[in-house]
């Protein structure tokens, strides 16, 4: 049991732009065999934009023993006086192996599509390593993840590719029987321009109300310190509240 909690907290792909966390807020491993969620969001964002709107989004796992693949993925549609005005996109796939007892080792890839950002597409294909720095079984986790990237984007016009370094490490731990907290923090150079950065810290709460449905209430900061144009910002705040469905 203990070997598959390690690979609930999955190392942390960071975007460009728009850093997307595939961290689990769970204590517990997905069932062997198939499993996931579907969930309704409703949240806002300052920075770049200021809107408030609705999201839908889901994951599918399926781990069989220490090996856990999942696909997750969300939509968001902003509208304004009745009329489109901007989508969010992004989907992303991976693969994870825990080979050693507390040792992971997993590969991924991810794609995004931003318009509040003027990023028209970011693709990554990236792999790293998960330490788990210290564990009690269903009450409390610590993880550091080491990892590469490579990136290719185009934003605002501009369209380049390259290599990011991957740092991050993450804290769950469980509040109460229904609750639990997950803090964590990351840093991502670009390897050729340590520079150019991105750093992003979570923090989210998530609560359960019944064996299938839980309500989740989280806060995102990003910063990047490059940016294509002196229109997007270097800073980003994101607020959500969701309710997940688990199947």
């Amino acid at each position: 049991m203990r070997r598959i909690i390690t690979l609930l907290t999955l190392c942390m792909p960071l975007s460009a732009l728009a850093i997307e966390s595939i961290e689990s807020d769970s204590l517990t491993p997905p069932a062997e065999g198939d499993s996931g969620h579907v969930e309704a969001a409703y949240g806002g964002r300052s920075g770049n934009s200021s809107y408030d709107a609705f999201t839908g989004g889901g994951r599918f796992d399926y781990r069989a023993d220490r090996t856990l693949m999942f696909l997750t993925g969300d939509y968001t549609k902003v509208s304004a006086n009745g009329a489109q005005a901007a989508n969010t996109g992004w989907i992303h796939g991976g693969f994870i192996d825990e080979y050693q007892h507390g040792l992971a080792a997993e590969a991924y890839i991810d794609h995004l599509q931003d318009d509040q950002r003027q990023l028209a597409n970011r693709t990554q294909l990236g792999g790293g390593m998960r330490f788990t720095l210290d564990q009690v079984q269903d009450f409390r986790s610590v993880y550091m993840g080491l990892g590469a990237l490579h990136e290719w984007q185009a934003q605002s016009g501009i369209g380049n590719d390259y290599w990011r370094a991957n740092s991050y490490i993450s804290y769950l731990r469980r509040l109460t029987p229904q609750a639990t907290l997950l803090l964590s923090l990351q840093y991502q150079p670009r390897t050729s321009d340590w520079g150019n950065y991105l750093i992003e810290d979570v923090a989210e709460v998530g609560v359960t109300l019944s064996p299938m449905l839980s309500l989740q209430v989280g806060l995102r900061h990003e910063y990047d310190s490059w940016v294509a144009s002196p229109f997007i910002r270097h800073n980003d705040t994101l607020y959500e509240t969701s309710l997940r469905l688990r199947y």
